[in-house]
């Protein structure tokens, strides 16, 4: 149980993240493809990538064993979104995924060796 709710607080990190960082996501986002329009979709393109990056990245840091299968069911809302709405540009949440799980990855490494260096003294 404490795994369920360790995993759970971890999900409610990533949407907070995704939520506050939206914006600055959405921005860059339009710098490469250009939403255009007269209303600002900035937040509402923005969202669904952040929270593909953060659900990788701290998933991959702070998981346990299962922490692909939260992954895995994380993402299906996020996809199915994202292959709806941006068919024509889905390498790019792909490619924030790759990028969110190579420095999550990374980073967990680093965190690993350096308390495995602190425990043996």
């Amino acid at each position: 149980m404490n795994k369920v709710v360790k995993n759970i607080l971890l999900l409610t990190a990533v949407l907070v993240l995704a939520y506050f960082s939206s914006y600055s996501v959405g921005e860059f986002y339009d710098s490469f493809f250009h939403i255009g329009g007269y209303v600002d979709m900035t937040v509402l393109i923005g969202l669904p990538l952040a929270y593909i990056f953060f659900l990788i990245f701290i998933f991959t840091i702070f998981g346990d064993k299962n922490k692909y299968l939260w992954i895995l069911f994380g993402l299906l809302p996020a996809a199915l979104f994202e292959i709806y709405f941006e068919r024509l540009h889905i390498y790019f949440p792909i490619l924030i995924g790759l990028v969110g799980w190579g420095l999550g990855a990374g980073l967990n490494w680093v965190i690993t060796k350096k308390f495995a260096k602190a425990s043996k003294f």
